[in-house]
């Protein structure tokens, strides 16, 4: 073995402890914050938070990908559906 490649082994070796050091303390800091998140119930009804994001409308508007069943179980759940206005669903407005 020449002089040469053992330096370099020294190097890459100790140059890798700070990635795994680095790689530790990012992976517990993510369970830390997970573990916080559900201690605080964040994930506790995670259907509604599902929904949170639409305004009444965005779930009656009707969906052309939809099946007939699809479409019943909505109506039944949000109400009478509406037609959308042209361009809604990315057509030509």
């Amino acid at each position: 073995m020449s002089l040469g490649n053992a330096h370099a082994e020294e190097i890459v070796i100790p140059s890798s402890v700070p990635v795994i050091i680095v790689t530790a303390a990012l992976t517990l800091l993510g369970a830390v914050v997970l573990g916080w998140a559900y201690w605080r119930g964040l994930f506790r009804d995670l259907e509604a938070q599902s929904r949170v994001i639409f305004e009444p409308k965005d779930l009656r508007l009707e969906r052309p990908w939809e099946t007939p069943v699809d479409r019943l179980e909505r109506e039944a759940m949000h109400g009478e559906l509406v037609a959308p206005s042209p361009g809604e669903w990315g057509g030509a407005s």
